[in-house]
């Protein structure tokens, strides 16, 4: 029973000897996944506002060729 208890690597487990190591192991464990999502979320937000730029510049590409067109329907 002492073993497996020990074994545990879960902050605020019974065992005092490896708390301590195992509390830095897993603030570590978390501060690289939360690096790693953190990462990916803002890969993700680029993608979006490019997208957005990308879509602001052809709805102002297409407004200019509609406006064209209307200007060459009215002259007709």
């Amino acid at each position: 029973m002492k073993t497996s208890a020990r074994l545990s690597y879960r902050p605020g487990s019974n065992t005092q000897v490896n708390n301590g190591v195992a509390e830095r192991i897993y603030r570590s464990w978390l501060r690289m996944w939360l690096r790693y999502r953190l990462d990916g979320c803002t890969r993700c937000l680029h993608t979006i506002a490019a997208q957005r730029e990308n879509d602001f510049h052809a709805e102002r590409m297409l407004h200019r060729e509609i406006s064209a067109m209307r200007s060459r329907l009215q002259s007709l």
